[in-house]
Parts: structure tokens; sequence; C-alpha cells
């Protein structure tokens, strides 16, 4: 025999509370889920236009060192012409996007849902980019 999940099997009617909640009001919590969605996309859309940017300048970093090769330029190791500072600077960037990425999971409806990382992914994160 299959189950509604929706209706309370004739076993289970003793746990049921028969009286709701007296302070229970189903208008104000929708109204706080559709705050909380709210608010989780626009978080959302926040943290990926500062990925977008991050990537912004590492495709702009490239593309002036493809034309500076293009143009003739001697230094074809990007190496030296970028130095190394520089390149550590953009592989944190890089490292940045993808712990944030992992940080982030889409739902149902192509909803994104941001996962809030523990102290020690903090932690981990920071040695990271130390060690970059």
């Amino acid at each position: 025999m299959k189950s509604r999940p929706d209706l309370v099997q004739p076993q289970d009617l003793k746990y049921v509370r028969v009286d709701p909640d007296p302070e229970f009001d189903p208008i104000h919590n929708q109204a706080i889920i559709e705050k909380t969605i709210k608010d989780n996309q626009e978080l959302v859309k926040s943290r990926n236009n500062t990925a977008l940017e991050g990537a912004k300048e590492r495709n702009n970093a490239l593309a002036i060192y493809l034309r500076s090769i293009n143009q003739g330029g001697k230094a074809t190791n990007y190496e030296k012409f970028f130095g190394k500072k520089y390149l550590a600077y953009l592989r944190g960037k890089e490292i940045m996007e993808k712990i944030k990425g992992q940080m982030m999971i889409q739902g149902r409806n192509d909803a994104f849902f941001v996962i809030k990382p523990s102290e020690r992914a903090k932690e981990k994160a920071r040695s990271l980019m130390q060690s970059a």
C-alpha cells in the first residue's frame, strides 16, 4: 500500500497535536521565507559579480601579454613579463574564486544557496592564500 506524505497514518494519530500553536502566523512565516530567499539571491549575485571582476582582471592581463607577443615583444616567458609577485596575486585570486565556488550549490528552480564555511575551512583558505 502506497501512503501519501501529506496524510497522517492512523497509527501515528496519537503523536499529532490537535491544537495548532496559537502564536503561529502562516502569513508571517511565508514573508520570512520569501525574504530569506531574496536575501540569499542578492548575496549570490554580489558574489558572482565579485568573481567576474577577478576573472576580468586575469583575462585582461592575459590579453596584454598576448598583444605584446603579437606586436613583437621581447618577453616570451610570461613569468618575466608579469613578475613573480603579480603572478602570485593572480593565482591567489583564482584560488579564492574556487573556494567561493565550492561554497555555493544550485538548488531547484536554478536557485543558488551559499554554504557558510566552518572555522576550519576558513583557516585552510587562509593557509592556502599565504602559501600562494
